[in-house]
């Protein structure tokens, strides 16, 4: 019995790695597509905050910094706030940095050339959790109050049905309109879960 025990646990923590290294590979973004990391012209380019915008970071995506006679910082948000460069948390000059979103949370970056982060070089990255784990649960039906019956005793209320084809669909959470490469990694790690799952209960009934 023991030993079987030890061979379902052994089982159970392979298919655990195995889920882990089959991970959808991390996603690399482009900042700023084709143009890069420059000084947003006066004519209406997209600034790069809203380029961050339009794309769902996750722990583990790659930032692709592309610049030439420039550098990228890395700041706190008092120092984005302020377009200061005098006390960066990093600061990068190679002109091809990559940088990995290591954590949750925002990301502060500014140029290092004097003037530049004033004229909308600067961005802010939010990494967030995966859409499978913050997809929203619709909220219950708020109670009917109770009835007054014979007498003036309060009486419950009959649980109220929906007929059949009105009961209404809750939107799809904006949180799902994750990238390609946000969908793979969901799928991944639901099916690892899965397979983890239906051997531990194994496990148990062992």
């Amino acid at each position: 019995m023991a030993s079987l025990r030890a061979a379902v646990f052994a089982v159970s923590c392979a298919l655990l790695a195995a889920s882990v290294s089959s991970a959808a590979p991390p996603s690399v973004f482009k900042v700023g597509d084709e143009r890069g990391w420059v000084v947003p012209s006066a004519n209406g380019t997209e600034t790069y905050n809203h380029w961050a915008k339009r794309n769902r970071f996750q722990v583990g995506d790659i930032l692709n910094f592309k610049y030439a006679n420039d550098s990228v910082l890395l700041v706190s948000h008092d120092d984005y706030k302020q377009c200061s460069t005098e006390t960066p948390v990093r600061r990068f000059t190679g002109g091809d940095t990559k940088f990995t979103l290591d954590g949750l949370g925002p990301f502060y970056f500014v140029s290092g050339v004097p003037g530049h982060c004033e004229k909308g070089q600067r961005m802010i990255a939010r990494v967030r959790m995966p859409s499978s784990l913050t997809a929203g649960v619709p909220a219950a039906a708020p109670g009917m109050p109770p009835t007054v019956g014979a007498g003036g005793a309060p009486r419950p209320a009959a649980p109220s049905v929906a007929a059949s084809g009105s009961a209404s669909t809750p939107a799809p959470s904006p949180l799902l309109e994750a990238s390609g490469a946000t969908s793979r990694r969901a799928l991944s790690v639901v099916s690892s879960g899965l397979a983890v799952a239906g051997v531990v209960s194994l496990f148990v009934v062992v």
